[in-house]
C-alpha cells in the first residue's frame, strides 16, 4: 500500500495521496480483472522498469548538464535553449567553422526550402528540404517554438509572420531560419545571445 501511494503522490504532483490509493484497490478488487500470479508479477516487474528507466534518465540529464558547463558555450544564453536542446544543437553542427555561412548550417539542419520548378514553371508555395539533421532540425525547431514565446522580437517577428497568412508551422519555420542565424553568429564568435 505504501508503494502504491507513493506512487500516486509522486506522479500526481500531490494531488492524489492514500485514500486515493486505498479506493483504487478497493475498486480494482472488484473489477474485472484477472487473479493470475503470473501477471502480478510480470505487472512488477514493469514498474521496476519503468522505475529504473527514470533513474536513468536522471542520470543522463546530469551527465549532460555536467558536459554542458563545461563546454560554457554561448548556445545556453538563448531563451528557449537549455541543457538538453543545446547538447543536440552542439553536438549536430559539431565544429560551427564547418560551415561558411549561415545559409550552409540551415540546409545542413534540413530547413532551406525545396526548389520545385521545371522549365519556366516555379512553385508559388515551397517547403523545407528535410535533407539534413533530422536531430538539428527537430532542435532548432523546439528551440524556435519556445523562443517565439520567451522573446519579445521572435514573438514579434512569429505574428508579423501570421499576419501575412503564412500557417503556424510556416512562420515557426521562418522563426527558426532567422535563430540559425543567430545561432551561427554566437557559435562563430562565441559571444552571448543578445537581442532585446
Amino acid at each position: 500500500m505504501i508503494t502504491l501511494t507513493n506512487l500516486f503522490n509522486r506522479n500526481s504532483k500531490g494531488r492524489y495521496s492514500e485514500d486515493k490509493a486505498r479506493e483504487l484497490k478497493l475498486l480494482a478488487k472488484e473489477s474485472i480483472g484477472v487473479n493470475n500470479p503470473a501477471i502480478a508479477t510480470q505487472i512488477k516487474y514493469i514498474i521496476n522498469q519503468l522505475y529504473l528507466l527514470e533513474t536513468q534518465i536522471k542520470s543522463i540529464d546530469n551527465d549532460i548538464k555536467q558536459i554542458m558547463d563545461k563546454l560554457n558555450s554561448p548556445i545556453l544564453t538563448v531563451p528557449g535553449i537549455g541543457y538538453t536542446l543545446g547538447a543536440i544543437i552542439i553536438s549536430e553542427i559539431g565544429d560551427i567553422t564547418r560551415f561558411s555561412n549561415p545559409s550552409k548550417l540551415l540546409a545542413f539542419a534540413g530547413l532551406d526550402p525545396s526548389v520545385k520548378q521545371s522549365g519556366n514553371f516555379n512553385a508559388n508555395t515551397t517547403r523545407i528540404s528535410k535533407r539534413g539533421s533530422k536531430y538539428l532540425r527537430y532542435a532548432i525547431n523546439r528551440a524556435a517554438f519556445i523562443i517565439t514565446w520567451n522573446n519579445e522580437q521572435f514573438h514579434k517577428y512569429y505574428t508579423a509572420k501570421r499576419a501575412e497568412g503564412k500557417s503556424h508551422y510556416n512562420a515557426i519555420g521562418h522563426v527558426s531560419g532567422k535563430l540559425v542565424k543567430i545561432i551561427y553568429k554566437i557559435l562563430s564568435d562565441n559571444i552571448p545571445f543578445k537581442l532585446s
